[in-house]
């Protein structure tokens, strides 16, 4: 599961500059240090966002680009809403700049938490959300750092 954040982040930073639009974004404070992620759409439509049903449960993952690299999935039971909290959430961070540069930080020990404002599902889909956890450093699970930030984007759906 891992290993798919990463071949869509490596994708977004192989592809032509002029083939992408953001739709979204997401920021945050890590420590104190101020991150912003643009989640992008390529000219043929496919966008940095899976939206996924298994049986009773739907899958959204958000992958954006910008002060590094941002990983967030969220599994709700049953239909999504605004109402209904997630069943699951991980959150994994690759900032690239400042004292939190090179570090792998991923939601493992607590589970984060999310407050949602808005979820549509239908046409082009659009979440906003507030959201909090504790990340720790892949390579040193001791370091952890609080991280309080904000997504707004678009889904990117076409059904």
């Amino acid at each position: 599961m891992k290993l798919f954040p990463s071949l869509i982040l490596s994708f977004g930073i192989a592809a032509p500059v002029g083939a992408l639009e953001a739709i979204g974004e997401i920021r945050a404070s890590l420590n104190d240090e101020e991150l912003n992620w643009q989640v992008l759409r390529e000219d043929d439509g496919s966008a940095m966002v899976q939206i996924t049903d298994i049986g009773p449960l739907t899958m959204i993952d958000l992958h954006a680009l910008g002060d590094g690299g941002v990983s967030i999935g969220v599994i709700f039971h049953d239909k999504p809403s605004g109402d209904t909290l997630p069943a699951g959430l991980t959150i994994d961070m690759r900032p690239d700049r400042g004292t939190m540069a090179g570090a792998v930080r991923e939601s493992e020990e607590e589970p984060p938490r999310m407050q949602i404002d808005l979820l549509e599902l239908e046409g082009e889909g659009r979440i906003r959300t507030d959201f909090s956890a504790v990340l720790c450093r892949r390579d040193t699970p001791d370091d952890c750092r609080n991280v309080e930030g904000r997504i707004d984007t678009s889904l990117g759906a076409t059904s």
